[in-house]
């Protein structure tokens, strides 16, 4: 199910905390409301996407593909997060699969849309991607605990003498 954006759902989401009205406005040609049902896929592995999500309410599921096919919970993701990030960065396949885990309704943003705002608006495109930047850290640093917690013991020590 798809609807038109209501600019106060875009101005409650975490991801946008701080945005201007005037971006707001920007974002909403490219914005649609969708729903999930319990278990249903947003996207898998290797999908190739035109847009990215913004949860408003729900958890969903990022996941990977183990060695033997099942699935494997990176991380949750819940309300006012960006999900499914990689069409900004260009064409490329999504690197995790995302399964709503409760009834979901996400902002959908098309991806092209918004990257030719970016281009229009250089402020509102530097805010944005900034956005973006600090949630690809977020989960890099919650991958890299998630690391330490499973391999700790396994994971070598860097030498502290600085080289050979």
């Amino acid at each position: 199910m798809s609807e038109a954006v209501d600019p106060a759902i875009l101005k409650s989401l975490a991801f946008l905390a701080g945005a201007t009205d005037n971006e707001v406005r920007q974002l909403l040609p490219a914005a649609r409301v969708e729903e999930y049902p319990q278990d249903a896929s947003l996207f898998q592995e290797g999908d190739v996407l035109g847009h990215v999500f913004i949860v408003v309410t729900g958890t969903v599921a990022l996941e990977i593909s183990g060695r033997d096919r099942r699935p494997r919970r990176l991380q949750t993701i819940g309300p006012g997060e960006l999900l499914g990030w990689s069409p900004l960065l260009g064409p490329g396949s999504m690197t995790a699969a995302a399964r709503a885990l409760t009834a979901v309704r996400v902002v959908a943003l098309d991806a092209r849309a918004i990257l030719d705002v970016c281009g229009q608006d250089p402020r509102f495109g530097y805010n944005f991607m900034r956005r973006t930047a600090a949630t690809i850290a977020g989960r890099l640093s919650a991958t890299r605990l998630q690391m330490l917690d499973v391999y700790g013991a396994e994971v070598p020590v860097a030498d502290e003498g600085g080289g050979p």
